[in-house]
């Protein structure tokens, strides 16, 4: 395994968990028409919102966060394995933020319902797309300075 595997392995499964939970919103979206009553302005709202938060803490935050494990990355020493792919305190974030998945739709209710938690995973969902291609992005070398 090399170092773009690493990366290649990062942004993909950033990606397609992003990917996962703007699917697991729309379904939650649909569940708030169905079984919450929720309005099409509501919705609407509720989804501009995401799109918005969503693109701007992919842009602006977890981007930040795949820039600094690109550089981790590039620190390790070979051989690389896949376990590699991010560091080991993520992983106690990742369990973390499962948990709280599960809290928030287990109570959606008392946060506004399926309209708020959907929207929660709309934005991050998105966020995840849009930093995943800090993965897939060259760093280009800093320009060399003219000697006048």
């Amino acid at each position: 395994m090399n170092k773009n595997s690493l990366y290649t392995l990062a942004g993909s499964i950033w990606g397609l968990v992003g990917l996962f939970l703007i699917i697991r919103g729309a379904i939650m979206y649909q569940d708030a028409l169905n079984t919450q009553n929720a309005t099409q302005t509501a919705l609407m709202i509720s989804i501009a919102v995401s799109v918005i938060i969503g693109v701007a803490k992919g842009r602006f935050v977890l981007s930040k966060t795949a820039r600094r494990n690109k550089t981790r990355i590039d620190s390790i020493e070979e051989p690389l394995k896949i376990h590699h792919v991010y560091a080991k305190s993520f992983y106690f974030l990742i369990a973390g933020m499962i948990a709280l998945g599960i809290i928030l739709r287990t109570f959606n209710e008392y946060l506004g319902g399926y309209v708020v938690v959907a929207a929660i995973y709309c934005g991050i969902g998105l966020a995840l797309m849009v930093s995943s291609l800090t993965y897939w992005k060259t760093e280009t070398p800093p320009a060399a300075e003219e000697n006048s």
